[in-house]
């Protein structure tokens, strides 16, 4: 990354901010930051190379090859509907029905898959995407990189708020855009915005508290990167980490994350887990008790398996990939321990 690209160094040059709210301070102590992920990614395939080999390939294939997802997301139908300024496109769906993301395909051939967050779970290796990119000569136009605090002992939303304060986000003498969106204290969660959509723009939003749980200091930075205005290498994909650190002076600090994503998962089911019996005992607790206190535990028991209870996935945890029942049970086991 040269000086004077897209992820140069601050003209400040101060770096002394960055041991005070970094994870540097903990020595000796177990990160709760993740390793930086790709939590979405658009990839545009239009060189010529490119068109020549997925020209007569079906789009569920040509996703396939580039992204190594295998049969856990199929492409539906190709239809008339223009996206992204594509004139063609289909939907992307996992084995869950899950929206995973659009593939578009233009009139002259080029094609470009844009994989959400929900479909970047199924990415076995983000590395070979770069190197099938590369071999195709086709070219990233978005991606974002998360790390997530997952109990907010190294940063929140005020360690970054603090940081714009300071003058930490001021690069080529002047400071980008910010913009601080409150919950008005009804736990859903805030967010705050620093840059420019379309162009680069960090955003730190409380995760755990959109997941649904108002007591969780679940915090994630997420680094959303677009090729309109600046030179995004494929090679992000293969480091997500270096280009999280240069992208602003003091998130170098934040890439020494220990949790991979399955950890993630883990504390996403955790949190939503919590919600859900929050839910459960605000909206129907007395409810239920009542079944029960009027037909005996064994009676009330089999009319709330018979004529109440879903087979179907909660949609909460609709997008969560693996052993589901595993995730809860541990999440449940851990809350009737601790009463």
């Amino acid at each position: 990354m040269a000086d004077g690209g897209p992820f140069h160094q601050s003209s400040r040059g101060t770096g002394t901010r960055r041991q005070a709210v970094g994870p540097g301070s903990n020595t000796g102590q177990k990160s709760t930051l993740t390793a930086p992920i790709i939590d979405f990614c658009v990839a545009v395939l239009d060189s010529d190379k490119a068109k020549k080999l997925t020209r007569k390939m079906p789009m569920t294939e040509v996703l396939r090859y580039v992204f190594g997802t295998g049969t856990s997301i199929a492409v539906g139908p190709l239809q008339e509907r223009v996206f992204n300024f594509y004139q063609r496109s289909a939907t992307m769906v996992d084995t869950l029905g899950n929206v995973c993301g659009k593939i578009g395909l233009r009139d002259d051939g080029a094609i470009q898959i844009s994989m959400t967050g929900q479909g970047c779970q199924h990415v076995p290796s983000w590395r070979q995407v770069a190197d099938r990119l590369d071999d195709l000569q086709a070219r990233l136009s978005h991606v974002d990189i998360a790390i997530d605090d997952l109990a907010g002992e190294t940063f929140d939303i005020q360690t970054f708020i603090d940081l714009y304060d300071k003058g930490e986000f001021i690069m080529n003498g002047r400071p980008p855009t910010a913009q601080h969106v409150s919950d008005m204290g009804s736990g859903k969660g805030c967010s705050f915005y620093v840059g420019q959509r379309g162009h680069k723009q960090l955003n730190i939003y409380e995760k755990g508290k959109q997941l649904g749980d108002p007591e969780s200091k679940h915090t994630r930075c997420e680094l959303r990167l677009y090729a309109k205005r600046i030179d995004l290498p494929n090679d992000v994909l293969r480091d997500p980490g270096k280009y999280f650190g240069a992208a602003y002076p003091m998130l170098e600090a934040f890439v020494v994350g220990e949790v991979e994503r399955l950890g993630l998962r883990e504390q996403i089911v955790n949190a939503s887990t919590t919600a859900a019996v929050r839910f459960l005992r605000t909206q129907a607790g007395t409810t239920l008790n009542a079944f029960l206190d009027a037909l005996g535990e064994e009676e009330g028991m089999a009319f709330i398996k018979k004529s109440i209870l879903r087979t179907d996935r909660p949609g909460r945890w609709k997008g969560i990939t693996g052993d589901l029942s595993a995730l809860i049970r541990a999440q449940l086991q851990q809350s009737i321990e601790a009463t």
